[in-house]
């Protein structure tokens, strides 16, 4: 349940898209008065509980065509020509890029585990290993390796993709094999 702003639109896609959607602005479960600026505490709460209660969705709201919610422009990562062209999404404390793209879109690549890649960013390129742990490649060496949501990221064994690179959020990289 969140505002009709597009940024639960990635996750609700991920998860199969929206089935229903309703208008809870108006709902008979939100409190009274709504204040500008509790929204949270003044409409979503109430009706998040109404709905844990089992009242039906169809109940708290005004229903919505899901097909005109808004949705959240975002680059998306692509297989075009043998490359990989991702965005990176986050850099963590310790240097590591998530990125936008699924292990299946670089196995469209044809890459392997233990494959030599070149990640292209910013007109340098470097060369990394497709990998499945940080101990599969030496200190200071570059890989790319499926993170614990299923997507790609970029790290350094002992040390800083994000640094190595010199990349952060929002960058485009491209990846290939060698």
């Amino acid at each position: 349940m969140g505002p009709d702003n597009g940024l639960l639109m990635p996750g609700a896609e991920r998860l199969g898209g929206v089935a229903e959607a309703v208008d809870i602005g108006e709902s008979p479960e939100r409190l009274r008065p709504v204040s500008r600026t509790f929204h949270g505490r003044d409409i979503f709460a109430p009706v998040a509980a109404a709905l844990a209660a089992g009242v039906p969705l169809a109940d708290v709201g005004e229903p919505l065509d899901a097909a005109a919610l808004q949705d959240l422009e975002l680059p998306a990562a692509r297989v075009d020509g043998g490359a990989l062209t991702a965005h990176v999404l986050h850099a963590d404390a310790f240097g590591n890029l998530s990125l936008d793209a699924s292990a299946e879109q670089l196995q469209e690549l044809a890459a392997h585990a233990g494959d030599l890649l070149a990640v292209e960013h910013a007109g340098t390129t470097h060369l990394g290993r497709y990998a499945l742990a940080f101990a599969d490649v030496a200190a200071g060496e570059l890989l790319v390796y499926e993170d614990s949501r299923g997507a790609l990221a970029l790290g350094v064994n002992r040390g800083s993709a994000a640094q190595l690179l010199g990349a952060a959020r929002e960058d485009e990289l491209v990846v290939r094999r060698t």
